[in-house]
Formats: C-alpha cells, structure tokens, sequence
C-alpha cells in the first residue's frame, strides 16, 4: 500500500481490494471436534433482489460476533441461504411473465454478489434455498413425520381469507385490524378444509421452555411468546358433528369432567359466515360427546361467559346454563342424581381424548392450532394424496419430493390438471388427486436451522450425531418481528424432534440478539400525510423539529421511521460501500447505539468513525517512520523513570481496554461500547510521546490488541494494519511467534485474541441495589480460577459488604462471573429490609440520598 499518512476514500478501496477473499477462512470443519463449536446464525433473508440496510445491520453483527468466536479458538458455523418461497416472488412473476424460480433465482444471484462485497464471512458450502426440490424434500419428510404421529391433520374449518393475496391466512398473520399482514386487506371468513399442524399438543412445554436457564438475554422475548402461549390452565378437544363426523366444534374448559354433564354447545356469531342473521338461534347441526355418546344441541349467542380467546362455549349442567337452554327452547333431561350419571374421571377423558387424537393437551383458551395450508403456487407441496377410497395418504418417502412444476407461471396448483392426477400410494386407484394446498413458508423456515448442520445429506433431514454436537445454535441474529410467529414455530419443531430422540435439547436457540432498526428521516406533509423526498424539504429549525415544504411553504413533519420506499426514507447501502468502503459501513452500523437498539440513519453521526479510522491510520505510518530511522546500532530503549512510566501506562491501558472489549463482545454483546472501548485504548496509544513509539515494548502490544479486536468489524482495513505492523522495521519482538502469543508470520486472522497479563487486576464489583458499594482488585491469574463459591467467601470478608448486608445471606444466583473480564454481585437491600422489618427509604429523596451515601463510601481493596 502507499505510504500515505492521509487515509482517503480511494485508498479504503485500495485496502479492501487487496484483501478481499483474504480475510480469514469461514468454513466449519465438522471433523475438528478439539475446538469448543460456536454455532452463529442470522436469519435468512428473503431474496428480493437488493440488500437493504437492516440486512446489512444484521450480518455485519453476525459476522462480527463469528469471526471473534474464531479469533478465540473456536470452530464456527456461521451459514447463509435463502427464505425463497412465499407470495413476493409469486406475485412478481406473474407481473413479468417468468417462472417464479427464475425470478426467485435471479435475486438470490444479485444478494450474494451483494453479501460479498461486503465481506461477510459465511459458510458458503452450506448455502441453500428453501424453492430447491433438496431442501423441500425435508420439509415434506417433517410433515409426513407430523401426519404419522397425528400432529398433522385436515380440517374443515372457518378460515382468514385474503382478498387481495387469494389465500388463506393463519390467525397470527392477521393484524389486530382484522387485516392481512401482507396486502393490508380487510379480511373475509370462509369456511373451507384445511391442513393443521398440532402445535397446541406441545403448548405446555413450550411454555415451561421460556424458563429454561439456557436461554440467554431473551428479555422481552420470552413476554412475547409467553403471552403469544397464554397460561395452560385448561384443555381444549374437538367433538364431532353428529351428521358429519370429519368436521368438529373445537371448545375449551379448566376441568375435564365437564365433559360427562355437557347440556349443550354455544358458538359466538363470529364464528359463522354470514352470520348477521344467526344471532341467538338454534343451528340445525348436533355435536356427539365421544365420552359420554350423548348428542348435544348447538346454539348460536353473544349472552353466555366464552373463555378467553374462545367463540365456543361448554355449557355444563347447571342452574344458569339450563335458564339459557330454556330461552332457546332446548328440551333437556331433568337433572340427574349423582349417582345416575355417566361416569368418567378427568384423567380417563384425558386419556381417552389423546387416544382419539381429539385433544387431551394443556392449553391456553386462546391457543389454536397452526393453520398451514396455503392457496398459491410457490411454495412447498403437501405430499398427500387424496383417495376416493382410502381418503388421505401419504406420499411415499422414497418418491419424495413432490415437486413443484416449475414451467408454468402463476398457475394455481388446482388448475393444474396434469399435475394433480396421481394413483393413490396404498390401493394403487389411478382416479386420485394430489393436494393442491401448498405449506405457508414458515414452515420452510420453522426448521432451516437444522439443515445448515448437514446441508447436503442426500439421506437424512440432518445427522444426528452432528446435531448433538451443535445444537443448540450459540447465538441467533434477527429482527423483533420475527419474536413471536418464527420463533414460536422453530421452537415447537425442536421441541417435537427432541422428542423424537434427533435433538440434544428442546430449546433450539441458546441466546438470543434482537437488533433494532436502521430508521430513516421521513417528511411528511401536515395537510395531506404526503410522504415527500428530502430534497424537497426545507429544514426551518433542527432543534424544534420545525421545517416546511419547499414549492408550497405548507408544514412538513420529520420523523424517524423504519426504512422503506414508500416513506421514501431509503438509503442503498451500496451507495455507502461505494463513497466509504465497506468497513467503514460496517463500523458506522455498529457504532453509537447498541445492536438491540433501532438505529437512525444520518450522516451527522459519520465523523467519529471516519476520525477513528484516520486516526488508527496515522498512528500506523508514525510507528513506521519513527522505527525506520532507527539504526542497528540505536535500538536500545530509554532507561528513564519517565519511559517506564509510559510503558506502564500502555500495559494498564491495553489490559483495561481488552478487558472492556472482551466483556462487550463476548458477554454483553453491546459492541457499540466494545468500540468505545477500543477508541479509548487508540487515545492512550496516541499519547504516548516519540521515544516510547520508537521503542516500547508495550507499545507494540498495545497497538497489536487494538489491531486484533478491530479485525471482526472492520476486516480489511485490520488486515493491512496487521501487514504493516508486521513488516515494520526495528519490531522490539522480532521472533516469528512471541511470548505474547502473537504470530508474527501469520496474518490478523491467524492471531488469538489478545489475553488479560496475569499480575493485571481485574475488578470483582459488587453491588447494593444497583450502586456499587466495593471493589476489589484480584490479579488476573488468580481471578480467573475463582469459583462462584469463593467470589461469595471473598464478600462476605469484607467489612464494607458486611456493614451493609449485615448477616443476611448471600446465593450464588446474586452473582455474575465473567472469566477475564470482571464479576459483579447485586444485593436487593431494600427489598432485604422491608423483609427484616428495618426502616425502608419512604421516597424518592430518601432513596437518592441513600444512594448518595453508598457512593461516597466506595472502597477499593487490592487482594493478592
């Protein structure tokens, strides 16, 4: 590279030219069993055809965090594919004329050139598409899976049907509107027959999965799937209509035995088609109680207690039940004794419903099965085959998959007579007809994950052996979008499949990181809501939020919104890449806010990186020039106490800034702070004076740790930075590979991650109701073989601590330990002395001055 000391747009391109391809080795070695797996995923994109900047938010985290996992020793699967089925590609086939796969394939080939430039470090020999015939194959196998263990079955039933889209829709991917999720339209009720998947047989365990203590930092997640699940205090069975016994009325009650004194059955309006004219009537239509073999009369009102969630209602015999059988003319049996009625505990209805595949599971009220049938083309065919004879049977699994006929454009699988026709796998019939319904794409998606670990296992969904050695995934990447349906779904086919014996555990993700979005500044004109470009728009007052549009003076407001065309808010990422280069797009999406934060998309916030970078730059080309003036026979460094006193300023700071840098990106995964903490070690390495440049031995490891802890967000330019570090001249540690464990033969990528020294104080911290109380420094060496254990023994010596809690005791689940980085013990005092009766801070100023006290009374204590 140029020996510039300025660090220009041109030569950042230089840079990443260069190194492009050269930037570490990405791919999983599944026979490296030696190093500890870290498994990385980010969601897969649906392939649209342009990168956005979410996109590019979430990789650049993903990538940041697997090539730190890798510059720590570990072997890491960090893959990509594609989410490539679904109504987008449809619709815009059909728009151009083109067979869906065509299109979908197209965009899947500009992303990746996309994804490439910007140097993401993915497994692409895992890469797949769910509109691949090899991936789909699987789904159908999970399916066929579901259908033999009953957990798959067809329903008539009342359906979301969208107008626009011409599909059905599940019930979670209907707004609280009542409109589509996808098109925005209102959406109708039909009643027509339906494949299900059995989700709410597995509601309880997946509720009691959300206290797994191995689920990490899934915060309000777990509020989300917890409230999306509900309390399971019921159960929830389907009784069959008497006239029809392959349609049933789904109802839902805390108590089983209900079942054996059932009067009759209430069904809220809402639940009926055209239903303005069937309020408070009597349906010409009985169910069958499979417990008891009584028929039981179903009426139609608004007036009786439906739990909640439920238009159904079991109506039990008793006083008001029979007041409202009487309004609606219903002739009932007089009341039996106790000792005539049918009897049936609650443990046989139960057992006798999971026998019959009718019900039988805790469940909420609210809970309903997944509803997956899907009325378009482009997606996953459901392998059954419908008989005139045998009814619904399953394709073979030797002749999967059923493959899409991929020629025809935009031709509903129904209309397709060719394709439909089929012989019925079990009698052999040759009058039978294929399903036509295809899978909602979240099921492609509900088990991707799985795949990455074996993507081209011709044999089986995946190996187990590898599954046990990789699952559950380390640390999974996405938006918040996707916290409720995904991650519901993915965790009911884990939870199913580790039933089965193929997973090592139920919960498929470990930790969990929701990044924000990237938000643009919108304008938006008062007096229509007209979105409106920023070139139009005149900025009266930043401040107040004041601006006006130009050809009109009308009032515009200015709001962050999420990116999107038609707010006209975008920003093309590319167009960054190509004015910055691709670290600096990298270092700006990570820097300022963290990754769990949304993010706003304005070029005001631009300089402190550029700045950095510059910075790093130029202190680069200064060690350089001042090392090559140096002679062979002048290289021995200064004996002054002021020399001494700067290198051990760069030994404190490079251990404080490692310390604060590992904990950001290994723990808290907040690395917008870890690259404050790395600027703050760039300070300190740019204070030091000329003759420490020249040569300290601390100096050069200091800069070599910043260069190492930068190399996972920006690649390239920690890349040439490393190249020129290890061909500068007059290194003071000259050996190929140093006491330091640094590879002086090796590129960035071939180093480890820079150690805290053993005698570096580390703080174990512990505090009292959030305010830190004590702080006790303990060598490193001895710090890191410290056990919950003794970290708890150390406190309780301690005479600050002890003033404080008194003889209250103290658990391990009051503390947190971060080997190498710091440990912190939270005491609730307050909450301890309402307990113990003593006087509780009565208000804010009470608490405030408190906290004031405790502050004050910080005490540092050095143990050796």
């Amino acid at each position: 590279m140029p020996a510039s000391r300025e660090l220009t747009s041109e030569l950042k391109h230089q840079m990443e030219n260069k190194w492009q391809n050269k930037v570490g080795d990405y791919r999983f070695d599944a026979s490296d069993t030696a190093k500890p797996k870290r498994y990385v995923l980010a969601m897969f994109p649906y392939p649209s055809g342009n990168l956005h900047m979410g996109h590019v938010r979430v990789y650049t985290i993903s990538d940041a965090m697997a090539r730190f996992y890798r510059l720590n020793g570990a072997n890491v699967l960090h893959p990509m594919g594609w989410d490539a089925f679904g109504l987008p590609a449809e619709n815009a086939a059909m728009q151009r004329q083109i067979p869906a796969d065509t299109w979908t394939r197209r965009n899947i080939g500009e992303m990746r050139k996309q994804l490439e430039m910007l140097a993401f470090s993915f497994d692409w020999q895992r890469e797949f598409a769910t509109c691949e015939p090899e991936y789909y194959r699987w789904t159908q196998q999970l399916f066929l899976m579901l259908f033999k263990d009953g957990l798959a079955y067809q329903r008539e039933a009342l359906v979301n049907w969208d107008p626009i889209d011409q599909t059905v829709l599940a019930d979670e991917q209907v707004d609280d509107n009542g409109c589509s999720w996808r098109s925005g339209a209102k959406v109708e009720k039909k009643k027509l027959r339906q494949w299900f998947i059995r989700t709410t047989s597995f509601a309880k365990p997946l509720l009691d999965g959300l206290s797994d203590p191995g689920l990490e930092d899934w915060k309000d997640i777990i509020k989300l799937q917890r409230h999306w699940i509900g309390e399971c205090d019921g159960y929830s069975f389907e009784l069959p209509l008497t006239e029809d016994p392959n349609s049933y009325i789904s109802v839902w009650t805390r108590e089983p035995d209900d079942l054996r004194d059932v009067l009759f059955i209430a069904v809220n309006p809402s639940h009926l088609i055209n239903n303005t004219k069937r309020v408070d009537c009597t349906l010409d239509v009985t169910v069958r109680n499979p417990f008891t073999g009584k028929t039981l009369p179903v009426i139609v009102t608004e007036s009786v207690p439906f739990p909640d969630g439920c238009d159904t209602y079991l109506a039990v015999d008793n006083e008001q039940n029979r007041a409202s059988a009487a309004k609606f003319g219903l002739n009932l049996p007089a009341k039996e004794a106790a000792s005539e009625k049918f009897s049936i505990s609650a443990e046989e209805v139960l057992k006798q419903a999971l026998a019959k595949q009718i019900g039988g599971h805790p469940v909420s009220s609210k809970l309903r099965d997944w509803l997956i049938s899907r009325q378009r083309f482009w997606g996953t065919p459901i392998p059954i085959v419908h008989c005139p004879s045998c009814g619904p049977v399953p394709v073979p699994e030797h002749e999967l998959p059923v493959r899409l006929p991929t020629d025809s454009v935009g031709i509903p699988l129904a209309q397709n007579e060719q394709w439909l026709q089929a012989s019925c796998p079990s009698c052999q019939r040759t009058d039978c007809r294929r399903e036509s319904d295809t899978m909602d794409t979240f099921v492609d998606s509900s088990w991707y994950f799985l795949r990455f670990i074996d993507a081209h296992n011709r044999s089986a969904m995946f190996d187990r052996a590898l599954a046990q050695r990789l699952m559950p995934v380390d640390l999974y990447v996405g938006g918040k979008e996707h916290a409720v349906l995904h991650l519901y779904y993915a965790r009911f086919v884990a939870h199913y499949l580790h039933s089965k014996g193929l997973l090592p555990s139920s919960e498929p993700f470990k930790r969990l990181l929701v990044q924000g979005m990237v938000m643009g500044r919108s304008y938006r004109v008062v007096s229509n809501g007209k979105y409106i470009p920023a070139g139009e728009v005149e900025i009266v007052d930043e401040k107040s939020n004041k601006a006006i549009e130009r050809a009109t003076g009308e009032p515009v407001t200015m709001l962050w919104e999420k990116m999107s065309k038609s707010k006209l808010n975008g920003v093309d990422p590319l167009e960054v890449l190509r004015e910055h280069g691709c670290d600096t797009l990298r270092l700006i999406l990570l820097a300022d806010v963290a990754p769990t934060s949304h993010r706003n998309w304005s070029e005001a916030t631009f300089p402190g990186i550029l700045n950095w970078q510059k910075r790093l730059w130029l202190t680069m080309h200064d060690f350089r020039e001042l090392r090559s003036k140096l002679s062979s026979t002048d290289q021995q460094p200064p004996t002054t106490d002021e020399f001494a006193e700067h290198e051990h300023k760069l030994w404190d700071a490079r251990n404080y800034f490692t310390a604060g840098a590992t904990f950001n990106y290994r723990y808290s995964h907040q690395l917008s702070v870890g690259i404050s903490k790395m600027q703050g070690l760039t300070n300190a390495i740019r204070r030091a004076p000329p003759d420490v440049v020249a040569y300290g031995r601390q100096y050069e490891r200091a800069l070599a740790a910043q260069i190492i802890m930068l190399a996972p967000m920006a690649p390239h330019f920690a890349a040439e930075l490393w190249e020129q570090l290890g061909t500068a001249p007059n290194r003071v540690e000259r050996e190929e590979r140093t006491s330091s464990g640094l590879q002086w033969d090796g590129g960035v990528f071939d180093q480890r991650w820079p150690e805290i020294d053993e005698e570096y104080p580390l703080d174990l911290t512990f505090k009292i109701n959030g305010a830190e109380c004590c702080i006790l420094k303990i060598p490193a060496k001895r710090f890191n073989h410290l056990t919950h254990q003794e970290s708890l023994d150390l406190a309780l010596r301690q005479e600050p601590i002890l003033k404080l809690i008194g003889k209250r005791p103290l658990r391990t689940s009051d503390f947190t330990l971060y080997p190498s980085c710091e440990a912190i013990l939270n005491v609730d005092l307050d909450r301890a002395i309402v307990e113990d009766g003593d006087d509780a801070p009565k208000n804010k100023k009470d608490k405030k001055d408190k906290k004031a006290k405790k502050k004050k009374s910080l005490q540092v204590l050095h143990i050796g």
